[in-house]
């Protein structure tokens, strides 16, 4: 694998930083630092893994997995931070819709997901209507955080180790007496560089943190079997007990090849200890080592940028077990033709075949998904060719939907971790009279994630898609729906929306009017 460059941040003293995230404050922008943007693999025309399947009767049925990835926000982040605009091959909008964390509600008896749908005048055509799915896991929470036990297993080689101490800084503010962490590392000959300590030792913590170092082990799946050994020793019948991988993006934990991590990860499939890959000083978004470990160990991988990034990866980290709730999950829509005249499905791909799915298919507790759809009303005698919108099939015979009463109806198909055979079924209907909801009585999250949305086509196709909305009703729509914004990030988003519109030529259609 190719070494990630390491990007030196300019952090001259770590004790004093540590000090002041204990203190629950920070001294610069988290922004202020960041890398450049990075490479985008592949090209505008390639088709990207992991969107959804195609099925010419009923439309596509979008695939969720643990794999989720949030690299083209970032590296669309890293450029507008500079004013520049970030490359339009690597603009991956259902990416970007998800990167925010939103307000889904909990699951209801013993039925593993929520979901919920929610649709409103589309903000840039009011001629159609945006539909949001959203999908939730069951968090399995109980009243009380429940105690974690974390290895953290750091590639120290080429890998930006001020901004992986930063986080880990970041990790140790929100641990609890009853929580525990070791730390194991490439470097050194012993490579258990903390050995399991509780939360009540932050200061033995937060000391072994300053002391990682630089360097390469000759057996690195030697030390990963380390980890994995010592979470085992310390596990939590009714805890979170977690694995996580951290260094730069192709980081590949000493694995030659795919089929050597197949092998490791098959002798931990019981284990109960669950698997985090954590990407540092990413050289490109996709394909990235530490992606395909977490994809074969049926993991969750996140790119980290800044302490925002860290503060919403580790509350999600140490919020669920991330215990498999299902597997070979999908969801579809099918669309009633009495109500619609045709569809686009916002910013998935289908995949290289239809046998491709988007990694194993596990879905672990807490996991969110929100789909976008932009429907053409029944009746609509306006010319929509070349928009990508797809034509609505008959209900058959079998057909949950009724077709005097609902606009469509979701269907969710999954099989539960270990069984085998028929599929469970869920299906929400999506009333027909939600077609007449105005845009301004839609929820924050709804108008937040249009605005998301509405931001990822007017960068990347100028306008095609979204006509006259501009950069000016993005803000807008943006400042509506910014809510309270735990993480900062809605604001973040606001902020690189205008950044986007100083960067961009005056004569792009899609810039609108800057603020003087």
């Amino acid at each position: 694998m190719t070494k990630a460059q390491s990007v030196k941040r300019g952090i001259h003293s770590l004790a004093l930083l540590s000090a002041l995230v204990l203190a629950g404050c920070s001294s610069t922008d988290p922004n202020m630092n960041l890398p450049a943007a990075v490479k985008t693999a592949g090209s505008a025309d390639q088709i990207t893994k992991s969107a959804h399947k195609a099925n010419a009767q009923t439309g596509p049925e979008v695939l969720m997995s643990a794999g989720q990835n949030n690299g083209s926000y970032n590296n669309m982040r890293r450029a507008l931070v500079r004013s520049e605009l970030p490359a339009k091959n690597g603009i991956q909008l259902a990416e970007w819709v998800n990167f925010f964390p939103y307000d889904y509600p909990q699951t209801q008896g013993r039925i593993p997901f929520s979901a919920v749908s929610e649709m409103a005048n589309t903000p840039w055509n009011p001629n159609t209507r945006l539909l949001r799915v959203a999908i939730k896991a069951d968090d399995a929470q109980t009243s009380e955080r429940r105690a974690a036990n974390l290895v953290v297993f750091v590639g120290a080689d080429g890998s930006d180790l001020s901004l992986i101490k930063l986080s880990l800084t970041r990790l140790v503010n929100q641990l609890t007496a009853q929580d525990s962490l070791a730390i194991i590392t490439t470097a050194g000959d012993n490579g258990v560089l903390l050995a399991p300590t509780y939360g009540s030792s932050k200061d033995k913590m937060l000391s072994a943190i300053d002391n990682l170092k630089s360097g390469k082990a000759n057996k690195d799946t030697d030390r990963l079997s380390q980890a994995y050994s010592l979470a085992k020793e310390h596990y939590l019948t009714d805890g979170i007990n977690r694995v996580i991988l951290a260094g730069n993006s192709n980081f590949s934990a000493g694995f030659k090849d795919i089929a050597e991590a197949q092998n490791f990860f098959a002798n931990q499939q019981n284990s109960g200890v669950s698997l985090t890959a954590l990407g540092f000083t990413a050289t490109q978004f996709t394909p990235s080592s530490l992606a395909e470990i977490a994809d074969e160990g049926n993991g969750v991988y996140s790119y980290i940028d800044n302490q925002r990034d860290a503060d919403k990866i580790w509350s999600e980290q140490l919020r669920s077990t991330q215990t498999p709730v299902a597997k070979d999950f999908s969801m579809k829509v099918e669309f009633n033709p009495s109500y619609v005249k045709a569809y686009r499905l916002l910013g998935y791909q289908a995949p290289a075949t239809d046998n491709e799915s988007a990694n194993k298919g596990i879905v672990v507790t807490g996991q969110t998904l929100t789909a976008l759809y932009e429907v053409i009303p029944a009746g609509d005698a306006g010319n929509w060719a070349g928009q990508e919108f797809g034509p609505i099939y008959t209900p058959s015979n079998s057909s949950y939907l009724s077709k005097t009463k609902e606009m469509a109806m979701v269907h969710l198909r999954y099989h539960k971790p270990t069984a085998q055979g028929d599929s469970q079924r869920i299906e929400l209907p999506v009333p027909a009279s939600r077609m007449n909801t105005p845009l301004k009585d839609s929820s924050q999250d709804f108008r937040f994630a249009a605005a998301v949305a509405a931001f990822a086509q007017q960068l990347k196709d100028g306008g095609v898609t979204t006509g006259n909305f501009t950069l000016n009703d993005t803000l807008k729509l943006a400042n509506e729906g910014q809510g309270s914004d735990k993480f900062e990030l809605r604001g973040e988003f606001i902020q690189l929306v205008k950044n986007a519109q100083e960067a961009l030529p005056k004569a792009s259609p899609v810039k609108g009017k800057e603020d003087k």
